[in-house]
This record gives structure tokens, sequence and C-alpha cells, in this order.
């Protein structure tokens, strides 16, 4: 049953704020005002009434953004707005946070000051959006769009982890079975082939060669596993230190190349929308539209679209020297910049790269699956190979 989250007055015109399940959101209203509220705003949540304070960071930012859109949106000042949210949140991490933020709001602090000061939580597309909302007078927009793009990535980030389930249990099981044949059958073969005394091929001896030093290394790549997965600064510092090369070496895979620039584009595109219909100056827009993308290989792309732009030229010729964006992209940011509506082609053209992915996602899965067989196949083939060789020719001298 879905679960709606909503905002009102109670007959003694105190604000109340919660979830409700219901099957629509006419039997939801009808059940509130069964139970004595007003309703203001009401909206369905994409996220399930949680129980426990596991929560992920991008879930509880924008859980916070859809609720505090939504408090303002019922006419409720901002102090007051996060003083209520702080009450009943049921993340302690999240509370703390609050806390922090009534306390910043109460010593004359700007928001967006205030979210600025927690950059683990709030990315500075965030804190950009709020302070454009604040110097406009539109926080309750910028809210109600922010809200939208974090629950659009979360989304996609969620798509994107249940389409990799099986291949990542493919690559497990092919771990699990290597690490086995390296620490127990391989090592055995060994024993075997030195009391027998006979010479090894080259296959067998790389082979035997390659499980001693694999095994030489576990008691130090173990322990050095473990604190990278446990300890989030350590895991943190590791993923900054690969994530460029392992985005260089994606882009450059055909077909997965193809569908990271597709993904890297559609929140570029999200992010550039969202940002120039909330009265973003497009410079500002480009700059925070950028950091969304979150890729390093986006960097040069950015500045090549800023010079361009700042040079006096059009932004559909910055995308042209860039070489980056697609056809489709390039003529509807045209059409947009003639026509004085970015903001809205920025959109569509969100939609169509977004239902492009899904395409590519499909068609990768498609050809990922049998690979991932086939090369796991390949390997426990060679390595079985190479430690039956020498039995196939000591059993042919035998016959000799």
């Amino acid at each position: 049953m879905p679960t709606f989250e909503y905002a009102g007055r109670d007959v003694r015109g105190g604000l109340v704020r919660g979830r409700v399940e219901a099957d629509d959101d006419l039997q939801a209203r009808a059940q509130l005002r069964r139970d004595g509220y007003f309703v203001t705003a009401l909206r369905e949540s994409v996220w399930a009434p949680r129980h426990g304070t596991g929560v992920r960071n991008r879930a509880e930012v924008a859980m916070f953004t859809h609720d505090l859109a939504m408090l303002l949106e019922a006419g409720l000042p901002l102090l007051q707005a996060i003083e209520v949210m702080g009450e009943h949140s049921a993340d302690r991490r999240m509370e703390d946070v609050l806390q922090q933020l009534t306390v910043d709001i109460r010593e004359g602090k700007k928001f967006s000051t205030a979210l600025a000061r927690h950059p683990d939580l709030f990315s500075p597309m965030y804190v950009g959006l709020v302070s454009n909302g604040e110097m406009g007078g539109r926080m309750g927009i910028a809210l109600e769009r922010l809200a939208g793009f974090l629950e659009r990535d979360l989304i996609f980030r969620q798509k994107v982890r249940d389409s990799l389930i099986y291949p990542g249990l493919v690559l497990a099981m092919a771990g699990v079975v290597l690490t086995v044949f390296i620490v127990y059958i391989i090592p055995a073969f060994d024993r075997v082939y030195r009391h027998a005394g006979s010479s090894l091929p080259p296959l067998t001896r790389a082979l035997l060669a390659w499980s001693s030093v694999v095994r030489a290394s576990l008691p130090v790549l173990v322990p050095t596993a473990i604190v990278v997965l446990a300890v989030p600064p350590v895991r943190q510092v590791v993923w900054t230190a690969l994530a460029g090369p392992l985005q260089r070496l994606v882009l450059r895979v055909p077909h997965a190349g193809r569908l990271a620039h597709t993904a890297m584009l559609g929140r570029f595109a999200h992010a550039m929308s969202m940002m120039l219909a909330s009265g973003v100056p497009l410079l500002s827009a480009l700059d925070v539209a950028g950091e969304a993308v979150g890729a390093g290989e986006f960097r040069p792309v950015l500045r090549t679209l800023r010079e361009t732009v700042v040079e006096g030229q059009r932004l559909t010729t910055a995308m042209r020297k860039t070489q980056w964006f697609t056809p489709m992209f390039i003529r509807m940011t045209s059409i947009g910049e003639e026509t004085g509506q970015l903001d809205v082609m920025m959109t569509r053209a969100a939609t169509v790269l977004d239902r492009e992915f899904d395409v590519r996602m499909r068609r990768f899965l498609a050809l990922l699956e049998p690979a991932l067989t086939l090369v796991v196949g390949a390997v426990v083939g060679v390595i079985l190979l190479a430690l039956y060789l020498p039995i196939f020719g000591l059993g042919k001298a035998l016959m000799h």
C-alpha cells in the first residue's frame, strides 16, 4: 500500500505532519479528515516508513528536503519548520544536524550558510540553489525543485544498483571459486608435482608462481580489505584515489563508456533545468551542474563551456567545441536559446536522455551477463588446463 506524507493543522490550529498509508490520495485525505486534521500538503512518498536509524545520507537529505518544502508550503516559518522536523526526526545524525541548523538560524545566519557547514550532507549545488531561493524570496519553490531532483537521483541510483545485482553475484561467485583454487587446490597439485619430480609446462609453472605470490600476500591483503570496508574515512580516501582512473577506464570500454556518457549528460541536463528554472544565472548554473555530474572527466568539458560562454558565444557553440554532447542535446539547447526557454528544453533533453539510458542499460546487461559467464568459464578452464597438463604428460610417459 502506498505511503503518503502530509502536513496540516489539527482542531486546535497546531501544525501536524507525518505519514499515512492509503490506496490513493483521496483515501489518504479522507482518513486524515476523520482523524481531525486539515490537510494543507499531501504527496506520495517514494520510501517506506523508516524503522531505525540506518538510513543512507542521500535518502535522509532527500526526505529532509521533501518535508521542509511541505512545511513551508503549509505557511510555517523556516525556523519553526526546522524545529518541528528536529522533534520528529527518526535519524540520530539528522536530528543533531537539525539542532545545529536551528542554533545557526537563531544566531542570524542565513539558511544557506548554515547548510554549508555540513558539506558531507549538503552539496555545493544544494547550498547554491537554497542561496538563490533566499535572494529571490522563493525558498519553497527552490526546495521543491531540489526535492524532485534528489528523488530522481535516488531512483536512478537504485535502478543502476538493481540492474547490477546479477553481474555482481556472478563476479562474487567467480571470486569465491578462484580463492578456493588459489588457497587449497593449486597448493595440493604443487605438492604432487614436487614429489613426482616431473618437468612442468610453462603454463603450469606460471600458475604455481602466481598462486605462491597471492598466498604470500593474503596476510596483508585481508586485513587491508577489512580496514577499507569497515572504516568510512579510509574507504572515502581509497575511493577518491580510485574514482578518476576507474571513470577513465569505464569511459573507454565500448558499451559501458556510452552508458556512462549518457548517464553524465542526463545528470547535467537535470541539474541545468532545475537551476535555470530557479532563476540561477547561466554561468553559475554551469558551475553547479558540473558539480552535480560528479565526474572528473567532465571538468575539462565544463571548463570549455564556461570559457566559451564568458567570451560571449552561445552555449550551443560551446557544446559543439567539446564534442561531448549529442546532436539531440545540442539541437534542443539551440531551440531553448532561440525561444528563451532554455530550462524547459533542458528538461525535455533530460527526459530523452533518461529513456536512452534505460535502453542502453538493457542492451548492456544483455551483453554483460553472457560475457561474464564466458570470461569466468575461460579463467577456470585455463586454470584446470594448467593443473592437468603435467598429469597428461605423465600418463603418456607411463604408456610408452
